[in-house]
């Protein structure tokens, strides 16, 4: 009995002295990955959707590159909030313009769930109405975000036209007259 008892006194003592060892520190979490390929592959890929899409009027496959809070502040233009309001907006252009978009990036950047892609466009856009087709090249920045479905998602963009704005449709009619 008397060994039944150190040995249990021993357990006993082992146990808690285990409990109250000091544990080791947690780890730190993970710095967030800087300029993965797949994230930057990703951003490429987004990049080129907005082309396809533009070149086929086609709104909603735009609209699904931007995330449900997005705003889009196009050069001229008031501020878009909210992927709806995008989409609607590029219905409307879409029914009176087709457009050609050439994105072309300088510097694609990530870190983490966050990325920057910046560049030039050009763009060529032929109204349906018959009227002379104009081009429009200036300067972009996109800032996205990796979405809870992990896709990467168009969070705020803005774009900044080189030169002078082109004068609205109706001073070009007028203009046209007075030859």
């Amino acid at each position: 009995m008397n060994r039944k008892l150190v040995l249990s006194l021993v357990l006993a003592v082992s146990a808690l002295a285990a409990a109250c060892a000091p544990s080791a520190p947690p780890a730190a979490p993970a710095a967030p990955a800087l300029n993965a390929p797949a994230d930057i592959a990703a951003l490429n890929a987004a990049r080129e959707g907005f082309m396809k899409g533009y070149e086929a009027g086609d709104a909603e496959a735009i609209g699904n590159l931007y995330t449900k809070d997005a705003i889009s502040e196009s050069n001229n233009q008031p501020s878009l909030k909210g992927r709806d309001a995008i989409v609607a907006s590029l219905k409307g252009m879409f029914e009176q313009v087709t457009v050609k978009t050439v994105l072309t990036a300088e510097d694609t950047k990530t870190l983490g769930n966050v990325g920057v892609d910046t560049g030039r466009y050009a763009v060529i856009v032929t109204p349906k109405a018959g009227a002379t087709p104009y081009t429009n090249e200036g300067r972009y920045m996109v800032v996205y975000v990796k979405d809870a479905d992990g896709q990467w998602r168009v969070w705020r963009d803005m774009d900044n036209a080189i030169g002078s704005p082109r004068p609205a449709p109706a001073a070009d009619a007028a203009a046209g007259k007075a030859k």
